[in-house]
């Protein structure tokens, strides 16, 4: 079952356990000390009560508002497994420790200081076949995870399609392909943008027919020269006014072709 949603917005497998946290199953870990009592719990806290998370995208701005929510508001999350690329001469360890130190987190710190032993850094890349992921990381996803989040995306409206593909659309596919194999999976949600069907006068909440095929896309990327599908570019947008608009577009299309009746919901934000 599928739900499109709309929204507004200003703007190697390692995890640090405590005491009560068997290593083999993250999820055993027992609620942070100043979680709710469980009969206390609203009925959001009570949906991530016990769950383990895995996002994409979270070192990036939506993604690092969504861990601090998440972790602020719903202390009753076992853990939260983020997909991490290492970069600049940093490995995924080094990379999740700085998005911690954002003064984004600070009331966290200050009321759950013991917050960090609930994350799990999965070393990937978005922009690699099947999200970059090791098998054995891979498996843990699917034996531990019940919730998802796709948030990573390139953002750059002009990125050239050999990148904005795999990155916003393939990946999407990957993800995808991945909750289909979690057995306890409660929801998945994708994030898209309120743009990707700017060329409609009206947005509404329902899917809108792609530019283009979404596996046509992605094979035509995978198989072109860069200058060539640099030529090919302003044809294939169309009426999309940059790449990052037309690959969300065609991202969607993904999540209506094989989505099934898995629990996916469409999150398009805006700007201002």
């Amino acid at each position: 079952m599928v739900e499109v949603l709309l929204d507004r917005i200003d703007g190697q497998e390692v995890a640090v356990v405590d005491s009560n946290c068997i290593p083999e199953s993250p999820t055993k870990c027992s609620p942070t000390e100043n979680s709710t009592p469980i009969n206390e719990l609203s009925p959001i806290q009570e949906f991530y009560y016990g769950q383990s998370i895995f996002i994409t995208g979270g070192t990036g701005f939506m993604g690092k508002l969504l861990i601090e929510k998440v972790l602020r508001t719903c202390p009753g999350v076992a853990s939260i497994y983020l997909l991490v690329r290492p970069k600049k001469g940093k490995d995924v360890h080094q990379r999740t420790e700085e998005i911690f130190d954002d003064a984004l987190f600070t009331k966290l710190r200050d009321e759950q200081p013991k917050f960090r032993h609930q994350i799990v850094a999965i070393a990937g890349d978005c922009s690699q076949p099947n999200l970059g992921i090791s098998s054995q990381d891979r498996a843990t996803i699917i034996r531990e995870v019940s919730i998802v989040f796709h948030v990573a995306a390139t953002v750059r409206f002009d990125e050239k399609l050999k990148l904005a593909v795999p990155i916003n659309v393939r990946s999407t596919r990957d993800v995808l392909n991945l909750c289909k194999e979690i057995p306890n999976l409660k929801s998945f949600v994708h994030v898209s943008t309120a743009y990707a069907n700017c060329p409609q006068s009206v947005i509404e909440e329902k899917f809108y027919d792609p530019p283009m095929d979404s596996d046509k896309l992605i094979a035509l990327m995978e198989c072109v020269e860069d200058k060539l599908a640099e030529d090919i570019t302003p044809q294939l947008l169309g009426k999309w006014p940059n790449t990052y608009a037309y690959t969300k577009a065609v991202a969607e299309n993904v999540i209506r072709k094989q989505a099934g009746d898995l629990p996916i919901g469409i999150f398009r934000p805006a700007i201002g």
